[in-house]
């Protein structure tokens, strides 16, 4: 599997259902890169084109993304660096599962100020392993996406499941870095 076709499939893991504008977003790869990404893993069956340009991996396509974990992270996954890294992003995970809950409770001003705090504390946090695993600069850039857009008043890219929004980038890279060091995410969680 070459690395365009790991990182298409890789989102369609993440996201479960997509369109293709949203694997662009995710990727960060050129539109005509994703087109022949696409093209190659719906035509050998790993994803599935379910119309109006929306993709779903197939079950041999699940378990080749999550068998491209194990070979292209072997080493990582016995690296302390990363689960070190790993134990202070769970620190902050339920810190943000809290933050998300009390501002959806709320919804005010206050809650919303220490919920983008939050994500912009997963910002920094992120420099320090996307140069170690450069596909995880995309969740930087596209947190930044999503803030300035809530800045601008567009609340939905706080937690709307149909948009590129603070709370769905997170659970992806959740569950991303969840697959790369090979633990299971506890359903309770979610």
């Amino acid at each position: 599997m070459n690395d365009e076709q790991f990182l298409v499939l890789n989102c369609i893991y993440l996201r479960k259902l997509v369109p293709t504008a949203a694997v662009v977003e995710c990727t960060a790869l050129p539109r005509d890169a994703v087109d022949r990404a696409l093209t190659a893993v719906t035509s050998d069956g790993r994803a599935l084109d379910v119309g109006d340009q929306q993709y779903m991996l197939s079950e041999e396509g699940t378990q080749r993304v999550l068998a491209e974990y194990g070979q292209r992270y072997t080493a990582e996954r016995q690296d302390a660096f990363y689960t070190d890294w790993y134990d202070r992003f769970e620190l902050l995970n339920g810190q943000f599962l809290a933050g998300i809950s009390a501002w959806q409770r709320a919804g005010d001003d206050g809650q919303l100020d220490r919920l983008l705090r939050l994500v912009e504390r997963q910002i920094k946090a992120l420099d320090g392993i996307s140069g170690r695993v450069p596909r995880y600069g995309t969740y930087r850039d596209r947190f930044e996406r999503a803030i300035e857009r809530v800045d601008q008043g567009q609340a939905e890219y706080v937690v709307s499941p149909s948009v590129d929004s603070i709370h769905n980038i997170w659970f992806e890279f959740h569950e991303d870095i969840l697959t790369l060091l090979g633990r299971p995410r506890d359903v309770a969680e979610a």
